[in-house]
């Protein structure tokens, strides 16, 4: 039974005002979203079922989504600025993971300094016009997408300015080759290509085993023991021996779904493409989802890279029937 909050006088079944006193319903009264009751607007719970207003308007403003890309199109500030600001807070939070924080004013000096400058000029309009255009098609709902939009342009920008502009701060050598993967599709990008690719193999001193027939049988064996357990059905592209010893007993290996290593002293790790979720680099080494990883130096950026690109991975099976590398 609902009454009007004014005179308690019961209230006919779709009345918008009480036929007693006249009170109108609809601003002294709210719905429940369970039980349909009609309440007084001030009350924080349903009279009649319990429901808890006040919680189901928390839940609701925790399910939104939160940007990690702060853009106010509102603001003064034109879209053009905002992204320009929203660049280089990422160029600093990238100098940080993955080179010397020391040196990010000389990362700024050569943004300005370089040819890079009037390049991001043009993609900054760029990509402000297509993120005001999906806002204005879709508001707050287009926020995920709009999200992806900018991660993606800010990635393939600073590849290019670090690759391209920044050789001699970097202290390792990128292959340009990253470049080309600014956008990959997993099942319509050769993975192996790839991942030849970003490692760039033949400028590294570490022992790569490419050809697992020609490979030493007590090095494969020693691999496969220590930290190499692929699935029947995966292809293996290298191993890398990382022993002292040369016994192939600490090493690594990537396959068509994931990385195995191990580590001196440490067991041994995989991590899937599709289950990887964090890498970073750290002071001398990186870690994967967490575990310690290290190589060299080179190796350990270029593999960092690599995986982030790799991130949520899933890898079909027939893309890589046609994959000429043997199986160990």
């Amino acid at each position: 039974m609902n009454l009007c909050s004014n005179c308690a006088a019961e209230i006919i079944p779709g009345s918008r005002f009480c036929n007693r006193c006249g009170d109108k319903i609809a601003d002294r009264t709210k719905e429940c979203p369970v039980c349909a009751h009609n309440g007084p607007v001030t009350s924080v719970f349903c009279h009649h079922c319990g429901f808890h207003f006040e919680g189901h308007r928390h839940k609701c403003e925790t399910d939104r989504y939160k940007p990690r890309y702060i853009v106010n199109f509102g603001s003064t500030m034109s879209v053009t600025e905002q992204v320009k600001a929203l660049f280089f807070s990422q160029l600093r939070k990238r100098v940080e993971e993955e080179h010397d924080p020391r040196k990010y004013a000389d990362y700024v000096e050569r943004f300005y300094q370089s040819r890079f400058r009037e390049i991001y000029e043009l993609r900054a309009q760029q990509i402000a016009e297509d993120i005001g255009k999906y806002w204005i098609q879709f508001g707050t709902e287009g926020l995920p997408e709009i999200d992806k939009r900018l991660e993606t342009a800010f990635e393939g920008l600073l590849d290019y300015l670090i690759i391209q502009f920044c050789t001699d701060l970097n202290g390792v050598l990128l292959p340009v080759s990253i470049l080309n993967y600014e956008k990959v599709i997993p099942g319509k990008t050769d993975l192996w290509k790839m991942i030849r690719d970003f490692m760039d193999f033949e400028y590294e001193e570490e022992a790569f085993y490419f050809d697992f027939i020609g490979m030493p049988s007590e090095l494969l064996a020693n691999a496969c023991k220590s930290f190499l357990c692929a699935d029947a059905k995966e292809r293996v592209y290298f191993i890398c021996d990382l022993s002292l010893r040369g016994n192939c007993k600490e090493g690594f290996a990537m396959t068509n779904r994931g990385i195995y290593w191990k580590s001196v002293l440490d067991k041994p790790r995989k991590v899937s493409y599709q289950e990887l979720k964090d890498v970073r680099v750290e002071k001398e080494w990186i870690t994967i989802n967490g575990h310690f990883f290290h190589a060299n130096r080179s190796l350990n950026l270029k593999m960092c890279k690599l995986l982030k690109k790799l991130r949520g991975w899933k890898t079909p099976e027939t893309q890589y029937a046609g994959h000429r590398e043997r199986q160990y």
